[in-house]
């Protein structure tokens, strides 16, 4: 098993992908806001085997805690609208009025707020400012290609880890 109690994971996130202004920036965020509140924030779908591994992590003791790019107000949401929350001890995104943005913040907000120390835990993100963040706090971090980011991507920010299925993950976490 594991040496990390807890595991951070990372649902997605929206960064700025396309060369934006931060004015550009800013009314994109304004748009996608208007656009996910509503319809979007429910066309989320489940990664294969997620919904099995959450509870398998919590019954055997894991400390589960969501660290998102994502305002937290819509990470919540989203975890009860897949009745997933009850696996998470913690969640923290950013806040509406941007600020907390950034994935390291984020991570150090947890592990202040939670009395945690890096060494507890593992970052598992599939974008590089997954990566990033935890490095950030000086957490090792594993690097998941079932998302939206490329293992050159995840290699190159340096996880510690990259897998490519929820079932490697899982082995990877309890198999050790």
């Amino acid at each position: 098993m594991m040496k990390y109690q807890y595991l951070l994971f990372d649902l997605d996130s929206f960064r700025t992908l396309y060369g934006f202004s931060e004015s550009q920036a800013q009314q994109a965020i304004e748009h996608y806001r208007e656009y996910f509140t509503q319809t979007g924030i429910f066309e989320n779908e489940l990664y294969l085997g997620i919904d099995t591994l959450l509870p398998e992590l919590t019954s055997r003791g894991y400390k589960i805690v969501l660290a998102t790019s994502k305002p937290e107000p819509y990470a919540i949401r989203i975890l009860e609208h897949f009745r997933l929350h009850q696996y998470f001890t913690f969640i923290c995104g950013s806040n509406l009025d941007n600020s907390r943005r950034n994935k390291g913040e984020i991570i150090a907000h947890i592990l202040k707020q939670m009395e945690l120390f890096a060494d507890d835990c593992i970052m598992i993100g599939d974008r590089e400012h997954d990566i990033l963040g935890a490095q950030a706090n000086h957490m090792d971090s594993i690097g998941v290609l079932f998302g939206f980011g490329s293992r050159e991507e995840l290699e190159k920010a340096g996880a510690t880890h990259v897998v490519e299925t929820v079932e490697e993950l899982r082995r990877l976490i309890l198999d050790r």
